[in-house]
């Protein structure tokens, strides 16, 4: 009977070992890239590059985070107030706004947009979200090549966008 005991609590131990190191592993596979303003978990895997100088000296309002494949781009801008997001930008020589959509609820303006290029090599879609007088922005996106590479990083992508912190002065 002790010996059954004590199989049965070292079981219970292993399990709880497992559980806790493959919760830590889940939270190793992202790291946290500090923009000037705001703050996001993005994988590991992927590269940063840092777009928009922000007014705080060697820090940025906005950034890309490139798969390794450079199939997906993951993308944040939240400066401190408000501003433009020049580094998305459509490209009139390259690129069809294919979809546009906004809504106010709860005193804050939404707005999605989505960019087709036109030889059909990538698409870009991006959520804006600002208060109703506009002083406040944050948009966060994706570009990716194709449905399958879209595919292959969702996941990854709905954490880095639930992930995503600003703050205020």
């Amino acid at each position: 009977m002790i010996l059954l005991k004590n199989s049965i609590l070292i079981l219970c131990f292993t399990l709880v070992s497992f559980v806790v190191l493959a919760n830590d592993n889940k939270k190793s596979d992202f790291k946290t890239y500090k923009g000037a303003f705001f703050e996001v978990e993005y994988p590991k895997n992927f590269t940063v590059k840092s777009s928009i100088k922000s007014s705080m000296p060697d820090l940025y309002d906005s950034a890309f985070f490139i798969s390794p494949d450079k199939k997906v781009k993951f993308y944040v801008f939240a400066p401190q107030w408000s501003g433009d997001a020049d580094d998305i930008a459509i490209d009139p020589e390259n690129e069809i706004e294919k979809d546009t959509k906004k809504e106010i609820k709860n005193g804050m303006k939404f707005k999605w947009f989505t960019y087709e290029s036109k030889d059909k090599s990538k698409l870009r879609s991006y959520q804006e979200t600002t208060n109703e007088e506009e002083t406040t922005k944050l948009i966060v996106g994706i570009e990716y090549a194709d449905r399958e590479s879209y595919k292959k990083h969702k996941d990854a992508y709905l954490k880095f966008k639930k992930s995503i912190r600003q703050f205020a002065d």
